[in-house]
């Protein structure tokens, strides 16, 4: 499955002004980027013909895809229809699907904000222009003078430039409270023990932490009888990407196929991305479920019956994997030089996301 088909689905959503976007925000955009955390930050073209005081379909696809808002509410943040139009969906997002809100008040006093204080100036300056907001209807401004309200309410942080604060301090603990709330894993790796553990697998898991990838590979020794565990569910819920090396034995661990079934189904459901690695073993013994993978699956049937279901979920499962592009691990093949192309194919996934 291409990356490039695939809906964006963020960590964070940036919603700010443009007096806050060549500093601040820029700067905290930049250290999310950094810490491999996904966010939307949209950064207007000078030259486009696209109205920026218009929330696209992205716009939106990106608020309602992301785990957490931080409004940056900068002087003139609530001068903006595109702000408070943002800030109406955000907050509705966390009241319907308990997104996290973070509000960062910026150079900017309360009153600045709340609509119904009188020293808030920009606000009534923004309800008041004319002609530019003269179509809006008045629901649609009191839609907006509701949200500002709201989100004047809710626990901020207060950042006001003075000389005794380090803007630099302050966004390294926004990037830290984030990362905090975000306990997803970059890769989730799908592997049989036996066959790659202190070879090829582990050696593919160093070099992606190396590159600051987060990784979760379960390296505990399973009996092939065991229950998938709940953590191990989750840890593949909250994986962008998973990476399932196909090995010899790989289809004799009950084990590896729970991980299978839940990897494709989050790829399905959550357009998750899905990179097999065939490690010196074929693609279409794989998804014909031949040679060994063949023996591996007469061995379930033995053992649960011909007519499971979950032997039959299982095949189907495999057959699936024939659909999607992989990487081939040949015999003659520096393993090396392999899994360096592994690790630039997903730092090249994660940018593209």
């Amino acid at each position: 499955m291409s990356s490039d088909t695939l809906d964006k689905i963020y960590d964070v959503f940036l919603s700010f002004n443009d007096d806050a976007k060549r500093s601040f925000t820029g700067n905290l955009y930049n250290a999310l980027r950094h810490k491999k955390i996904k966010t939307y930050f949209l950064d207007k073209n000078d030259d486009s013909d696209e109205d920026y005081d218009q929330l696209s379909p992205s716009d939106l696809k990106a608020i309602q895809g992301s785990k957490i808002s931080i409004v940056v509410l900068s002087q003139y943040y609530a001068s903006s229809s595109r702000c408070t139009d943002e800030l109406g969906i955000i907050l509705e997002c966390m009241r319907m699907k308990n997104q996290l809100v973070w509000p960062i008040l910026y150079k900017a006093d309360i009153s600045n904000v709340r609509p119904e204080e009188d020293g808030a100036d920009q606000v009534r300056t923004y309800f008041n222009m004319k002609p530019k907001f003269s179509s809006d209807s008045d629901e649609r401004v009191q839609r907006r003078k509701q949200a500002l309200w709201e989100v004047s309410n809710l626990n901020r942080r207060l950042y006001r430039g003075t000389d005794d604060e380090c803007e630099y301090d302050f966004i390294q603990n926004i990037v830290e409270s984030v990362v905090k709330s975000l306990p997803h894993y970059d890769i989730f790796i799908s592997f049989t023990g036996e066959d790659t553990r202190h070879s090829f697998t582990g050696v593919l898991y160093h070099a992606l932490h190396r590159e600051g990838f987060k990784i979760f590979m379960d390296d505990e020794e399973l009996e092939g009888g065991n229950q998938i565990s709940k953590t191990l569910l989750e840890s593949i819920e909250k994986s962008r990407l998973s990476i399932v090396v196909f090995s010899e034995n790989y289809a004799y661990s009950s084990w590896c196929l729970d991980e299978l079934d839940k990897i494709i189904e989050c790829m399905k459901t959550n357009n998750q991305l899905v990179l097999p690695i065939f490690y010196k073993v074929e693609p279409l013994d794989v998804s014909n479920q031949t040679n060994s993978y063949g023996h591996a699956m007469i061995a379930h049937e033995n053992r649960f019956g011909k007519e499971s279901e979950k032997v039959q979920k299982w095949r189907s499962t495999l057959s699936e994997i024939g659909f999607l592009e992989g990487e081939h691990v040949k015999e003659n093949e520096y393993e090396f030089e392999f899994i360096k192309k592994i690790v630039q194919k997903a730092i090249d996934i994660e940018q593209n996301m």
